[in-house]
């Protein structure tokens, strides 16, 4: 161990002491993950600017700065900057990236004399050296000169010389990272993160955004924990593909610790919140030494916001996709083998949870959205080669698509081809969406009718134009069903049968975005009505800047996912999962302030931060979360949130999704049950009523209703945890509990497939989110044997990553799968973990009629 690690061992702080620093100290956590709404000017601003001063030079290279997203950057860092601000500080992240992106052109990485034929003319730049393009044509250096006369105009004394200085330490660093690469040479970690501290150029950008400040030198370290936790994330991002004579934290940490590459991404993503410790602290220390002067909690949540707003657009940005490394097994090849699948995944897990406490996990792209983006993209006719990428990737997929996906790819690629009687082709879809939709069915048949009318031209019936909407909805709701209407209108020449109203409704839906690459996150009600609105409005302003989100919301591939986020739901589904983990237990801290933080005014969550429409099942999984990791910490967002959750129950016991008086859900009711048992008799009536809906509603061979999920032992998990949850609950029927977890635990051993597992229904084959979703009920229920045959299986499953992948069961819009891998990997990390207990109290937890 070298002298860095001697005097800076890892650590971290407790979860006390940490959420203390975090709520005394401000916090900064709701705002992770905002990014200002004024975004797309400053991105449009950039790409303007640098294609103007030649610093891209062709189409490809204007295609890979959109690609970047430095509005989205500048939009994070500096959420309540102007317009002008923003895109001053977008040009300086675009000229950043573009000179250092030109060190590694072809693939060889520039020698010291390439870097500072480079950068030293710009350091004379911003000395103000008179003559510094004298010979030097470099389009580099002409930008530098605009864009520093705009930067300088009305900054604090002092500040050009600062910055300049901070750019020519930046200049110096590189170089000297050139010269380890020139030399092979391998710097210690101590050495490393000396000079990737400069190289990061977080130091500079952060200047910008205070060059109208005074100088405050106490704030130094402030700003060195913001540029080590951004090299270091940046460079966890990069621990799987990290090639030979490239120099990284990962693989500088596994050199020097002996160690592989899984193990060492590990050990610098708990450094990384080790920093965050120290910002805290030094935070906390600054604002005891000034009490009385509210300027520096200014300042301090200034760099806060700076700090966790640069993180999230790593976690965003198509830039910083991360291929994961692989995960050797626990040095102790004699460990008990649960124990070293769950080690592995441990540290695979660590890297999911971003520096803030958000576990902001990728969506799959998916037919549905790429085709609606595809037909949106046409008929603006602005984006051609995204429109190849898009018909292409379709194209790939029509081999092994299903029937749906089939008819929605043939639709957009190929519309001659569309039967006349496709809506009635379609007629197995609609009945599967109108069993799992309850009240909606109607509008989900509309939907799916519009929908192939916008991709393929299919003739829509006016007859079925749904009714406009009345009473309460939900905004998903109220946005779909006014996307149909005005398509439904528009098809059929029938523009009356909308209002000029809701046509106006619609735009203004659309407007009210909170600064998200997609509105309130999901891409297939954003397309529907971009699509709608396009119909009837060609050219609307919204358009435009949505389509720049869309195509930055695109996944690694190039495809449109469902959703751009669901990071508060993940969040506290693996929170909770950590705290029964030792090494991720101290990530929970984060976590759960990122949760609170997030709570909406109504006492619910959203599933994703920064969108407006609460839920059931995110508001549960969030007291569950909470109540697990601090009940006294978070008791009165606890309060608040059962208070939410009692103004939603139905007459009959159930919980609905979204608004009070829908049709109740059991996934939801059970989530309600897990997250009111523990205040006692304060809501005993709703959970006694709600218990008695879960037993009313499981059928005779079970099971329930599988509504948000695919799979059968997904919805079993959940009801019979809300059974168990709520056995002591006076006026819970004990004896008809018991009866219906026996017929849920045989339902599992009856399915249970040869080689131990479960797939979605008994007709599909084995998964692992599947079987790890079996595997706690029978470790408390079942047959022995069938829990070790199950995990058996589950272990077989784990890749050499440390995940466990697998078919996604979670849908939206119901019954359309959507797939966010993180989800499987936290239910394994369950599956590993939590029946070890449940063994051990089995026979305590257990019903006394079961126990016979």
């Amino acid at each position: 161990m070298n002298d860095y690690l001697r005097s800076n061992p890892p650590r971290f702080l407790g979860a006390d002491e940490g959420l203390s620093l975090l709520v005394r100290g401000g916090g900064g956590l709701a705002g992770a993950g905002v990014c200002s709404a004024w975004w797309q000017g400053a991105e449009l601003g950039a790409r303007s600017w640098a294609k103007r001063w030649g610093l891209v030079g062709d189409a490809a290279q204007a295609r890979r700065l959109a690609g970047m997203g430095h509005g989205r950057m500048a939009g994070f860092v500096a959420p309540a900057g102007s317009s002008a601000e923003l895109e001053v500080l977008a040009c300086w992240g675009a000229f950043i990236t573009l000179v250092d992106d030109g060190f590694d052109q072809g693939g060889e990485h520039a020698s010291v004399s390439e870097v500072r034929a480079v950068l030293d003319p710009l350091v004379e730049v911003l000395k103000g050296t008179t003559g510094a393009r004298a010979g030097c044509d470099a389009p580099a250096v002409a930008a530098l000169e605009d864009l520093w006369r705009r930067t300088v105009v009305g900054t604090a004394p002092g500040w050009c010389a600062r910055f300049a200085a901070s750019y020519a330490s930046f200049a110096e660093a590189t170089c000297e990272e050139a010269r380890w690469r020139q030399e092979s040479y391998t710097p210690s970690v101590a050495e490393y993160i000396a000079v990737r501290r400069r190289t990061i150029t977080v130091a500079p950008l952060l200047l910008v955004s205070e060059r109208l400040l005074d100088a405050w030198p106490q704030a130094e370290v402030l700003h060195d924990v913001c540029s080590d936790v951004v090299a270091w994330t940046n460079d966890v991002f990069d621990a799987g593909t990290e090639h030979a004579g490239e120099i990284g934290l990962v693989g500088v940490l596994a050199r020097e610790r002996g160690v592989g590459r899984g193990e060492a991404a590990a050990m610098a993503r708990a450094m990384i919140e080790e920093r965050l410790d120290d910002f805290e602290s030094a935070a906390e220390r600054l604002a005891v030494l000034n009490p009385h002067d509210g300027g520096v909690r200014s300042r301090i949540e200034r760099v806060r916001t700076f700090l966790y707003g640069a993180v999230a657009w790593q976690y965003e940005s198509r830039r910083y996709r991360a291929t994961l490394p692989v995960q050797h097994a626990p040095r102790n090849r004699a460990a008990d083998p649960i124990e070293s699948a769950a080690v592995r995944l441990e540290r695979r897990l660590a890297l999911a949870v971003a520096p803030g406490g958000a576990l902001p996990d990728r969506c799959a792209g998916r037919v549905l959205e790429t085709a609606l983006l595809l037909a949106l993209l046409r008929a603006r006719d602005t984006y051609p080669k995204e429109e190849r990428e898009l018909a292409c990737w379709l194209e790939e997929r029509r081999a092994g698509a299903d029937a749906l996906d089939g008819m929605l790819i043939d639709a957009v690629l190929r519309p001659q081809t569309l039967p006349a009687d496709a809506a009635a082709a379609a007629a197995s879809f609609v009945g599967d969406a109108v069993s799992s939709a309850g009240g909606r069915g109607r509008l989900k048949r509309s939907m799916l009718h519009a929908v192939l009318h916008v991709l393929g031209g299919l003739r829509l019936n006016p007859a079925e134009i749904p009714p406009a909407a009345g009473g309460t909805v939900s905004t998903f709701t109220l946005a779909n069903l006014l996307a149909v209407r005005v398509i439904y209108a528009q098809a059929t020449d029938r523009p009356h049968a909308v209002s000029t109203g809701e046509r106006f409704q619609l735009a203004d839906v659309l407007e009210k975005g909170s600064g998200r690459l997609l509105w309130e996150a999901s891409a297939a009600t954003h397309l529907l009505a971009l699509n709608a609105l396009q119909s009837c409005r060609p050219g609307h302003p919204v358009v435009a800047p949505a389509v720049t989100g869309l195509l930055l919301a695109r996944d690694s591939d190039g495809a449109m996912p469902f959703l751009d986020s669901q990071d508060v739901w993940l969040s506290a589904v693996g929170g909770l999962a950590f705290l029964a983990r030792r090494s991720l237990r101290p990530y929970t801290a984060r976590m759960g302030a990122f949760v609170a933080a997030w709570q909406a005014p109504d006492g619910g969550w959203p599933f994703a931060a920064g969108i407006r429409q609460t839920d059931v099942d995110t508001a549960a999984r969030c007291m569950e979360f909470l109540h697990a990791l601090d009940p006294h910490r978070y008791r009165t967002h606890l309060a608040r949130g059962a208070a939410y959750l009692a103004a939603k129950a139905g007459p009959d016991g159930g919980f609905p999704t979204w608004r009070e008086g829908d049709d109740p859900d059991l996934d939801m009711t059970a989530g309600a049950v897990l997250a009111l048992t523990p205040h006692g008799r304060t809501h005993a009536p709703l959970v006694t009523a709600a218990t008695h809906y879960i037993l009313d509603t499981q059928h005779g061979d079970g099971t329930w209703q599988r509504s948000w999920t695919l799979s059968e032992s997904s919805v079993i998990l959940r009801a019979v945890d809300a059974l168990h949850a709520a056995r002591d609950t006076l006026g819970v029927d004990s004896v008809r509990a018991a009866a219906a977890i026996t017929r849920a635990v045989a339902r599992l051993t009856a399915t249970q497939q040869p080689d131990g597992g479960w797939g979605h229904t008994p007709d599909h084959d084995t998964d692992p989110l599947s079987t790890a979703q079996a595997i706690p009920v029978l470790a408390r229920y079942g047959p022995p044997h069938a829990t070790a045959a199950a995990t058996a299986c589950l272990l077989s499953c784990q890749d050499d990553t440390g995940r466990f992948p697998a078919p996604p069961d979670q849908t939206g819009p119901r019954p359309l799968a959507f797939d966010y891998p993180v989800v499987a990997d936290l239910h394994a990390l369950t599956a590993l973990t939590r029946p070890q207990a449940d063994v051990l109290d089995r026979f305590q937890g257990m019903p006394a009629r079961m126990r016979r």
